[in-house]
């Protein structure tokens, strides 16, 4: 069985800092590592605006369904029996022909 000399990671990561770190490599280095951040910064801000725009369509869809209820009740409360009952609690009576203006 062969033995590994004590060091040889250290070596690999040194050598690897040194490449890393070279003026000619470094420019490629901060390139990427610049990219890299702006990609996940970029991912993350899509993330956060598609779970604002749920949150909107669900508050929208809540209204809409809010606004059917409300014209559901004022249907209700506009219907003939519903007048008629008013009418009668207030001691009102339809109007006659003479009371009837039309507008052109």
């Amino acid at each position: 069985m062969a033995l590994r000399k004590k060091g040889s990671k250290f070596k690999f990561n040194n050598r690897l800092m040194e490449f890393l770190f070279n003026p000619q490599a470094l420019p490629f280095t901060l390139t990427f590592t610049i990219l890299a951040v702006l990609f996940v910064s970029f991912r993350m801000k899509g993330i956060e605006q598609a779970y604002a725009l749920n949150h909107i369509n669900s508050d929208i869809q809540k209204a809409v369904i809010n606004n059917k209820e409300l014209k559901a009740q004022r249907a209700r409360e506009m219907s003939v029996p519903k007048l008629r009952e008013f009418a009668t609690r207030y001691g009102l009576k339809e109007p006659g022909p003479e009371q009837i203006i039309l507008i052109p």
